[in-house]
């Protein structure tokens, strides 16, 4: 398993160049020699498409989106099997959101990688995820195919996610729910509410959601809610 963290800017050294940093899991691992170990940087450049001029750049030379490419590439390095993306774009510009949410997906196709992305961008999550899980204050509150979640969400946290997302056409404005206004602060995580974490922002709130924490339930085939209005409760 290997990471790439949200902020490339913070998750590279400063002070080594482009060829270390990318070496790195190579080095502490005793995988191969220096010479050996560089062709392998060579290649995993190549792979995230940032040209060799670069390998002996430092990270403040090289743009946000090329940043981000050498992060991605030291991911890569050992040959991992899962890799954990923590917002890996939510730093980039929006043209080069894409380039990397583009390189991503070449990747995984080519190299066979399972990832766990994590974002607040649900335009991200509807265009890249194959399964989505909703989370509040460290709790799941829904999980389905991405398809099915976007078509039909359950949770009232869902929804009023759903409903906030900004859109330019008729046909984007079908799938949204009704609009949803949450009132209210998002409780401390250090102070979590007793039982429904969400009980002091719903809108459908009930007498037992303070007191009992709803059981994750499955609804329908492969669509899970945590929730009294579908736990029987």
């Amino acid at each position: 398993m290997q990471m790439v963290f949200q902020d490339p800017s913070s998750s590279l050294n400063p002070r080594r160049r482009v060829a270390d940093i990318v070496a790195t899991p190579l080095e502490v691992h005793g995988i191969g020699t220096r010479r050996e170990r560089l062709a392998r940087v060579r290649e995993l450049l190549d792979l995230v498409e940032l040209p060799e001029k670069y390998l002996y750049s430092y990270p403040h030379a090289l743009s946000g989106g090329q940043k981000q490419r050498v992060a991605i590439a030291r991911a890569l390095a050992l040959h991992p099997r899962f890799v954990v993306l923590d917002e890996p774009t939510s730093a980039l510009d929006v043209s080069v959101q894409a380039k990397i949410l583009a390189l991503l997906a070449r990747l995984q196709q080519e190299l066979g990688l399972t990832y766990l992305l994590i974002s607040h961008d649900l335009s991200v999550v509807k265009n890249f995820a194959d399964y989505v899980a909703v989370m509040y204050l460290g709790r799941m509150m829904e999980m389905a195919p991405t398809e099915k979640l976007f078509a039909h969400p359950l949770h009232p946290y869902t929804r009023a996610l759903l409903s906030a997302i900004p859109v330019v056409s008729e046909e984007e404005l079908k799938v949204i729910p009704e609009h949803i206004t949450l009132e209210g602060d998002i409780p401390s995580p250090a102070n979590v509410p007793g039982g429904c974490v969400f009980h002091t922002r719903c809108y459908t709130v009930r007498d037992m959601c303070p007191v009992e924490l709803p059981p994750l339930v499955e609804v329908e085939s492969d669509h899970q809610v945590r929730c009294h209005l579908f736990s029987g409760g």
